[in-house]
């Protein structure tokens, strides 16, 4: 009973990952559910936060006119977009969509972070289709989350064939609705068989609109300045008046003019209106006319009676002539002095101010600051993981998780040439509206980390590769979970692949010349869907891994999930779920060959693996947490094991190879693996909750972990043991070769982040270690100075403010054998390199880099180090 329970709170954890399950056209019942749900009809009601408020009426769905192509217009399912001068309700263009193989295909657009619970929002579209029956229904869709399960039906309209006609309504977002992802698409109504003819008919799209007509939040009185100046006021020398010469809307906004200084401008005291530790969002419209064509503008608030409490909230590039919009989020500082506070408006700072090119007249209007609606965004949110001079999680002496700086999950491991590369899903922290560490939604997952080293237990931090959504590589995929890689000669050169889970709707491609990429999407669509032959019963088509074969002939294996004829899945559902496979790839292994053939996986759920020894092919996965377990049966969230002969099965199930990370580390969730060789040792790689544990955050963030493994003589996998110790170290690390900084055994309070200085492996793609405070560090492990040993060390920094990098060895409080001065470099991307002589040091030692310095601000970033060698 008590390892049950302890399955309760796995369960909870996992339940994020089932996103965007495959509407097959086997979920009636599920698609009945979604379509019965009424239309939300529009509140007036205004919080009570709220002491005035404007409209917004902000169109937020992009290229709706399909004029400017098809961007970001992706596909919904199986579907294919294109944009065509074949039909136009009006312009020039419209989009079509084809190849439907279930009546909710069609055209999607994402409005993750543009939508809010409670908004109320006006939309629109046109649609017309030439072959079918007479009349069609066609739903205008939104979901809100990841799950199919918050689909909501908007609006339904009966279409006559080779008519253009208008589906249109108001829709208000609940108040408890998940903002992670949401998104819009349009869709025939349901049919359970659909008829190719009756029901997935090619149609065409125009003219879609959705608009913000919800009422804005707002402390600000008088903000569009229709009742004239008051409370407004001048913030320095500026001149403030309300006036009718311009406005962005309605008859009147707000002239600044007589400015002395590039502070000067209009403001508004907010004293006794806002709360430390709470969101905030902010707009503002601002025109110039006299000036340089462009000039960035500045929405400041200020918080106490000094001028050193004055933080930029948002900056923008106003080109002259026209209306341009300030608008973000900002967090009140739990330390803020709110004796006394406002909002001012100002051009960037100059200091002497030239009067024709810095202190210009300008105009403001519709000008808000409320309490922000939605969580802060994942891109304002992340930073530092953990702050301080401690390390968490991976401590000195233990090899795992991987690192610490980070979390990853999922992880896919490629061997080549002498480095172990490790793929990962990009796991950050979610944050709710109060800016507290939210649970793990999954869903706005689109980037793919990467780490790699050469002896396991240095890892290299190589960054996110763009994967999916509007900056990925593959815009039609919203998600990047869950990859395979692998590498194969092809016509004399080495190619890589990417296979990765479009959540759980289907799995893509990128290509690539290196390990690292720059990669590519050689087909522009996914490479296994719904449609894919015997791909019928996969209700998550997710989680690939790939084999390629001695011969070069290469497979891959993906599948999920667990029917349910019911509430509940049966035990018989439970144990045999049918729903992983295996599909032989295409000899270029961008396509598929043939028909994917049935994994008969018992108890299976996620995570496909693959791999080969001694002649043997084992397939392994991660089983579910439905129905009953007899004495050898797999446990909950185990990764369980199967052996063929022969790539394609039949495979025969073994037992258990890893059991879940709640019997090692206290902390369960889901499982994933990955099992492979390095210079003649096997390992299975891992994730688990452990850095979320010592964080207090085991919400669903995970981190990557190694360990050995064996087999016994009939070839079985001996039970694996999974510990923070982790993997021995294979080599040891040479100090006079350019060693980059964010290569590291272990490290407290600092982060990675891109740089613009040249790479070592790619010269355009690289890493740099960042957020150093006083008292942070990281260290190598086994690095080996010889017996000659090091007379130098020399570091590429940029900095602003400046510090040391103390050298110890053996701990972050070890002998010091030298200290490098870093001067200001004039910028954190004006990069140069300093050099310090070292106390001779020879043989094998952990070396620590701790940085010191005056003050609380950040020090410098850290490109790479190297020593060189005493004579």
């Amino acid at each position: 009973m008590n390892d049950k329970i302890k399955m309760i709170g796995i369960i909870l954890l996992v339940v994020g990952l089932i996103i965007t399950i495959v509407l097959l056209v086997n979920s009636n019942d599920s698609k009945v559910a979604v379509e019965e749900d009424p239309v939300d009809e529009p509140t007036e009601e205004v919080t009570e936060d709220t002491e005035a408020v404007i409209e917004s009426n902000k169109e937020l769905i992009e290229n709706g006119g399909f004029e400017d192509g098809r961007e970001p217009w992706i596909n919904y399912r199986s579907a294919q977009i294109e944009v065509t001068d074949e039909e136009a309700h009006s312009g020039s263009y419209s989009l079509l969509v084809t190849d439907r193989v279930a009546t909710v295909d069609g055209p999607q657009q994402l409005l993750t972070e543009k939508v809010r619970a409670g908004g109320t929002y006006q939309f629109s579209a046109m649609i017309k289709y030439v072959d079918g029956p007479d009349q069609k229904g066609f739903n205008f869709n939104i979901q809100n989350g990841p799950s199919w399960e918050n689909i909501d039906v908007m609006a339904s309209s009966t279409i006559s064939k080779g008519e253009w006609s208008l589906i249109e309504g108001t829709y208000t977002i609940p108040e408890d609705a998940d903002l992670s992802q949401n998104f819009i698409f349009i869709e025939t109504s349901y049919a359970d068989p659909a008829d190719p003819e009756t029901d997935l008919m090619d149609f065409y799209v125009d003219d879609v609109s959705f608009v913000d007509i919800s009422e804005v939040p707002n402390l600000l009185s008088n903000s569009d300045f229709e009742a004239g100046l008051d409370p407004w006021e001048n913030y320095g020398d500026a001149v403030v008046e309300a006036t009718d010469q311009e406005a962005y809307s309605g008859s009147n906004s707000l002239l600044v003019s007589g400015r002395k200084a590039s502070t000067n401008g209009p403001k508004q005291d907010i004293t006794g209106m806002i709360e430390a530790e709470t969101n905030y969002e902010f707009s503002a419209w601002v025109k110039y006319d006299q000036g340089p064509d462009e000039k960035e503008f500045n929405y400041n608030i200020q918080n106490g009676p000094s001028w050193e409490g004055i933080d930029v909230m948002g900056t923008s590039t106003i080109a002259k002539g026209e209306w341009g919009l300030i608008e973000g989020t900002y967090t009140v500082p739990e330390d803020a002095d709110l004796s006394e506070g406002f909002i001012f408006i100002e051009t960037s700072f100059a200091d002497p101010a030239d009067p024709e090119i810095d202190l210009m007249d300008f105009y403001v209007d519709q000008v808000t600051f409320g309490k922000a609606r939605r969580a802060v965004s994942g891109e304002q949110a992340q930073g530092v993981v953990h702050e301080g001079t401690e390390a968490v999680a991976r401590t000195p002496g233990n090899h795992n998780p991987l690192v610490s700086h980070k979390f990853g999950a999922d992880p896919n491991v490629m061997t080549y040439d002498g480095r172990v590369y490790v793929y990962l899903t990009s796991d950050e922290y979610e944050y709710d509206a109060h800016g507290n560490v939210a649970d793990n939604s999954y869903a706005g997952i689109n980037t793919i980390t990467v780490l790699s080293s050469a002896d396991m237990v240095n890892w290299t931090d190589h960054g996110e590769v763009p994967v999916a959504g509007p900056n990925g590589k593959a815009q039609w995929a919203v998600n990047s979970w869950a990859v395979a890689v692998g590498h194969k000669e092809i016509d004399g050169e080495d190619k890589f692949f990417m296979y990765f889970s479009n959540n759980g709707s289907g799995i893509g491609v990128l290509q690539a010349d290196s390990p690292l990429g720059p990669w590519e999407d050689p087909i522009g669509r996914a490479l296994i869907d719904g449609s894919t032959p015997g791909t019928q019963g996969v209700l998550w088509i997710f989680d690939p891994a790939v084999l390629i074969d001695d011969n070069g002939d290469g497979y891959l294996y993906y599948g999920g999930g667990v029917p349910t004829s019911g509430g509940e899945p049966t035990q018989e559902e439970a144990e045999h779920p049918q729903t992983a496979r295996v599909i032989k790839l295409s000899d270029d292994m961008i396509d598929t060959v043939g028909e994917a053939q049935l994994i008969d996986s018992p108890y299976h759920f996620e995570s496909s693996g693959i791999h080969k020894y001694n002649g043997k092919y084992y397939y392994t996965y991660s089983t579910n947490f439905s129905g009953e377990r007899g004495d050898d049966d797999p446990g909950y969230a185990d990764i369980a094991y199967m052996m063929s002969d022969h790539p394609m099965g039949p495979f025969t199930y073994q037992g258990v190879a890893l059991r879940n990370g709640s019997e090692f580390f206290g902390v369960g969730g889901n499982n994933h693996q990955d099992f492979f060789e390095f210079k003649g040792q096997s390992y299975v790689a891992y994730h688990a909750q452990t850095l979320g544990k010592a964080l207090d955050t085991v919400q669903g963030y995970r981190s990557p972990h190694i360990n050995k493994i064996e087999y016994d003589g009939n070839g079985n996998i001996i039970d694996t043991i999974a510990d923070m110790e982790g993997v021995e170290q294979i080599a040891n690390l040479n100090p006079y070769q350019r060693i980059e900084a964010e290569t590291i055994a272990w490290s407290a309070g600092i982060a990675t982040q891109d740089s613009e200085a040249p790479g070592s492996m790619l010269e355009d793609m690289n890493l740099h270690v960042t957020d150093i405070h006083a008292g942070n560090w990281i260290a190598v492990s086994q690095v080996d100075f010889g017996s000659n040993g090091a007379k130098t060390f020399a570091a590429n920094v940029a900095a602003t403010v400046g510090g040391t990098i103390e050298v110890r060895l053996g701990s972050a409080d070890g002998e010091l054998i030298g200290t490098l001065e870093v001067s200001p470099t004039g910028g954190e991307e004006e990069w140069a390199v300093f050099e310090t002589d070292v106390d001779s040091v020879s043989g094998v030692h952990d070396v620590y880099f701790v940085f010191t310095g005056e003050g609380d601000d950040q020090l410098f970033n850290f490109d790479y180090w190297t020593f060189t060698e005493a004579n």
